[in-house]
């Protein structure tokens, strides 16, 4: 493998010390504007978003964006991490075991984060999850053994844990009437561009451009710490007159409490069957698209032989570009329909599951016959279901508990969906390691997706 770029190692060297100076920074702003998470009333004046509120959507885009070009480079470079020049010797389980290390840490933390987030400052806990992200990114690329890499990569569990609760809450903030929906679509759209770049990681680390694994993972921690200037200057939570009110039943927000125990958060939030249903919901999706994102990539090479350069962007591209369109588009339908009915934000993606699971299941079952374009376009339906639900879960779980507590909420559904993951990457690996098909892993996942659909439309019903 040729030398590696002396201007981007040296940039990626940067890291540790951007990091403790953005780190500084961030301390010294969050001392001067307060740590307390301000007190928004359900009686703001603004009667529609101001520039902050499409800003911070703007600004956590690339965030999220970082986030998972992360975590799905791993499954991308599997072959280069495990097999050749520069590797850590590990098995398909052990390799499983490392995307489980970061899954158990992140499902853990995430009720955690969320909590902090409905009682802290959302955007300094944003800053500091950011800066830590590079940190983890960056070393995962300084690993040299296998215990090494599962503790870095268990610690990037930590980083992303105390962000979605609280970006999301924090843009729901924000737009609190008819932009919710297109708000959440547009900032969960960068996972999606997230991922597809990540499919590209694979031509990054060997041909063309010949970087290795390693480098590539640093000069990424690099370019999170860089990026956390802009959040520093241009993220920061709403005041009271930047959370537009409403009329809609819905959308009126309790007025705010900051003094609440645990157990009264806990008591409100699974106060009825919603909470109950949405768990279960997200824990069938979570199997499947955490699946998607740990083996889809190894499971096209195994079934049409087809190389890592190849495999990897066909497995990230068309279903992520499904997902980028679908997030968007069902965010739009979702905030029209929701004029005429108070529950279309979860019908929506009720009918994409719907459609999505028998199409998962006739891809693996007739996945050979058919051939590598029907199965990537059948498959890329899940990537329509998963978008269409990105851009309405936090909504629905806004009209479903206490407005209040909407991070902590959203934590406890993100701990059930990456549990769900962590074990489908550790199923993946055991099952792979003993000569199983993943395609039968992705068939049970089909059959979930439908009963997916059945539950978002028993979920209780809002009058108009």
């Amino acid at each position: 493998m040729p030398e590696p770029n002396p201007i981007l190692t040296f940039l990626a060297d940067l890291t540790p010390w951007v990091a403790i100076g953005i780190a500084v920074l961030a301390i010294m702003a969050a001392c001067k504007k307060g740590l307390a998470k301000p007190a928004i009333s359900p009686n703001a004046p603004v009667t529609k978003p101001g520039k902050w509120a499409w800003i911070a959507v703007a600004v956590l885009w690339v965030v999220v964006m970082l986030n998972y070009f992360d975590r799905q480079l791993l499954a991308v470079l599997n072959k280069s991490m495990t097999e050749g020049p520069g590797c850590i010797e590990m098995t398909q389980a052990q390799f499983g075991i490392v995307t489980s290390a970061f899954l158990i840490v992140y499902a853990a933390l995430s009720p955690v984060g969320g909590y902090l987030a409905d009682r802290f400052s959302r955007s300094f806990i944003i800053m500091c999850s950011l800066v830590v992200w590079s940190i983890v990114t960056w070393m995962t690329g300084k690993s040299e053994t296998y215990e090494e890499l599962i503790f870095w990569r268990a610690m990037m569990g930590v980083s992303e844990a105390f962000y979605i609760p609280a970006a999301l809450a924090l843009i729901t903030d924000y737009h609190r009437g008819s932009t919710r929906s297109l708000a959440t679509g547009l900032h969960m759209s960068g996972i999606y561009a997230g991922q597809v770049m990540a499919g590209y990681g694979a031509m990054m680390a060997g041909d063309p451009c010949q970087m290795g694994w390693r480098l590539t993972f640093e000069v990424f921690g690099f370019i999170g710490v860089a990026y956390g200037l802009i959040v520093l200057f241009f993220l920061r939570d709403p005041k009271a007159e930047e959370a537009p009110a409403t009329a809609a039943a819905e959308e009126t927000a309790a007025p705010a409490a900051p003094q609440f125990t645990l157990g009264q958060m806990l008591k409100s939030i699974f106060t009825g069957r919603g909470m109950y249903l949405l768990l279960l919901m997200i824990s069938f999706a979570g199997f499947a698209n955490w699946f998607l994102l740990g083996w889809y990539p190894r499971l096209l090479q195994d079934m049409f032989d087809i190389s890592e350069a190849d495999a990897g962007p066909a497995a990230t591209q068309w279903i992520n570009i499904a997902k980028y369109i679908s997030v968007l588009a069902c965010a739009v339908i979702a905030d029209r329909w929701y004029l005429r009915n108070k529950n279309a934000r979860a019908y929506v993606p009720g009918i994409a599951f719907c459609l999505a699971g028998p199409c998962v299941l006739l891809a693996m079952i007739f996945g050979v016959e058919i051939g590598l374009a029907a199965v990537l376009a059948l498959v890329a339906m899940q990537g329509v279901a998963q978008g269409a639900m990105d851009a309405t879960l936090m909504p629905v779980l806004r009209s479903t508990i206490d407005e209040r507590f909407a991070a902590t909420g959203y934590g406890l559904l993100n701990l059930t969906s990456v549990g769900a993951g962590a074990l489908v990457s550790w199923l993946g690996g055991m099952l792979k390691d003993a000569g199983t098909p993943l395609s039968m892993v992705l068939s049970l996942a089909g059959i979930l997706m439908m009963l997916c659909g059945v539950i978002l439309f028993l979920l209780p019903k809002k009058e108009a």
